[in-house]
């Protein structure tokens, strides 16, 4: 008879060895999905941030090249001849007055 409680305690033993590591597999199944959906949506992530980037990267040499043309300009505009000049100013002494009619009414 001890021989065969010993042979029950041993089965038992083995059966819940056998479930817990059942579960740790499963557990295991679970966690690797989950790191390879992590993986797969990094990647994704990264490449978006690259496309990000160079847009950026394209919007600031748009920017820099029409700060470069608006100094140009206005150096220019500073530069020209006396009668462009006048007429420069006549052009924004309107828009004052207009700005001005704007305003009070």
């Amino acid at each position: 008879m001890a021989d065969s409680s010993k042979y029950d305690v041993f089965l038992d033993e083995m059966n819940s060895l056998e479930k817990q590591v059942y579960f740790l597999v499963q557990k295991g199944n679970e966690l690797l999905a989950k790191n390879n959906a992590l993986e797969k949506k990094t990647k994704l992530l990264e490449k978006e941030n690259e496309v990000l980037r160079l847009k950026i990267e394209e919007i600031e040499k748009k920017l820099t090249g029409n700060v470069a043309n608006f100094d140009s300009d206005l150096f220019n505009t500073f530069n020209a001849p006396f009668d462009d000049k006048e007429n420069l100013k006549k052009k924004i002494n309107e828009l004052i007055s207009k700005i001005d009619r704007q305003l009070s009414s």
